[in-house]
């Protein structure tokens, strides 16, 4: 058992944070939401947690049963890490504190020192999709956000998040930059709006795009608890007038 501090306290989130309060810990259940991966994929995604560093945290997250060990299938045989149904538990957790990260701090631009990858947004949405809502629906999107490229993967009912390029054609492809994303996700414009400004472009088969915005609609609108596409109001606009 690969040890680690405590805080002592028997609370459910002292708990939880004596397993996933270290730094980069978070980030690496984030890489691992998209489907097994090599440790140099997760050196690679995540420059500058150092190797050691990165090693260290594998083993308390596989000790503490949130990921585990195994072989990829052929051609590419090679030893990966994947979650657990408790480190997919974990995942879908942490979408709620993503999001609030998105609503209140990446109103500025992405900055140079800022890596970025379009799949750390996408995977969020994407594990929860409600893609049943269609269960015969097979579509294949390509995303182009800044220089990054991920694909999503829709196939009854399931949604699976591809990370890169890929040589098999898909049915539609969105760009976008970080920037708009971050304002899409963050609830500070919306999609249709960002589709008007020229901010996301699309292009493909009609039907299959107009399936996947929606979708992605619907699942925003869930995911930060509003009923419709609205902004969030001023909530000093909105209180209650003082009496006279």
């Amino acid at each position: 058992m690969v040890r680690r501090r405590s805080y002592d306290q028997y609370c459910g989130l002292a708990h939880a944070l004596d397993v996933v309060g270290e730094r980069w810990t978070l980030l690496i259940v984030r890489e691992l939401m998209s489907g097994p991966k090599r440790y140099s994929d997760l050196a690679e995604a995540l420059a500058g947690i150092g190797t050691s560093l990165l090693a260290t945290r594998v083993r308390q997250l596989e000790a503490e049963g949130v990921l585990r060990r195994r072989l990829l299938d052929p051609p590419n045989v090679h030893v990966a890490y994947e979650l657990t149904d408790i480190g997919r538990e974990l995942g879908r957790a942490a979408v709620p504190l993503a999001m609030w990260g998105a609503r209140h701090f990446t109103d500025a631009p992405r900055s140079a020192e800022e890596s970025f990858r379009a799949e750390w947004w996408l995977v969020f949405l994407a594990d929860s999709l409600n893609a049943r809502q269609s269960p015969g629906l097979c579509a294949e999107y390509e995303f182009h956000v800044d220089d990054s490229v991920t694909r999503l993967r829709i196939a009854d009912g399931h949604a699976d998040v591809l990370s890169g390029t890929h040589d098999t054609p898909v049915d539609a492809v969105l760009h976008s930059d970080s920037a708009t994303v971050a304002a899409v996700i963050g609830g500070r414009t919306t999609i249709a709006d960002a589709f008007t400004a020229g901010r996301i472009q699309g292009e493909g088969d009609p039907e299959k795009l107009a399936y996947l915005l929606d979708l992605l609609n619907s699942q925003l609108r869930s995911m930060s608890g509003r009923s419709d596409g609205a902004q969030h109001r001023d909530p000093v606009a909105t209180s209650a007038p003082d009496d006279d």
